[in-house]
């Protein structure tokens, strides 16, 4: 079957993470930060309870902790431009993340991703994270397309992994310019 869509990851794709600063400040924290991180992808947690729990358990106010992690998460316009294209090219375009509810509107708002994006699979809004095969499976259901049509970027293998049991194809993004070259390879296989 032909490639018919894309569907790219946000952080660590289409956003640089904050998420990371905040480990590497906290080396003995890393598994608590990702499980409350987890809590809140899932939508167990709220955005204003996960601040308040990494802020405890950092030892940082709300509001320093607000600076390091909040202003870490900016657009990787490489990505962003590249997304432009292959809409563009008439391929559909997906966001799928692991991210809480409401997680994106604070430096991504919902309008500027409905100019990029024909559909959008948030983890805190349907309850069901990455690598589940389920997760991607609502993707493909929401661009109205068979999983074999979708080729999924993203900076996990764990991910891309999932994906490719779901029945899509993955792309592991190391470098932009690899991925481009890895998506234009599977195009071109499957058309």
């Amino acid at each position: 079957m032909a490639i018919k869509a894309v569907i790219f990851d946000c952080f660590g794709v289409l956003v640089v993470d904050g998420k990371d600063t905040l480990r590497h400040d906290f080396p003995d924290h890393v598994q608590d930060i990702h499980d409350i991180f987890l809590r809140s992808d899932y939508g167990y947690i709220s955005g204003n309870e996960q601040t308040a729990q990494l802020a405890e358990l950092t030892g940082l106010s709300v509001s320093d902790l607000e600076k390091r992690y909040k202003h870490k998460n900016v657009l990787n316009q490489a990505v962003v431009m590249w997304v432009h294209q292959v809409k563009d090219s008439g391929l559909a375009v997906g966001l799928l993340s692991n991210i809480r509810r409401d997680g994106l509107e604070e430096f991504f708002p919902r309008v500027d991703r409905e100019k990029l994006f024909n559909a959008e699979v948030l983890s805190g809004d349907v309850g069901v994270t990455k690598p589940s095969v389920r997760i991607f499976e609502m993707m493909a259901e929401r661009l109205h397309l068979d999983p074999s049509e979708c080729v999924m970027i993203d900076d996990l293998l764990k991910n891309t992994d999932g994906a490719e049991r779901a029945g899509m194809h993955g792309i592991l993004l190391d470098t932009v310019r690899q991925a481009q070259a890895d998506l234009d390879r599977i195009v071109s296989e499957y058309a």
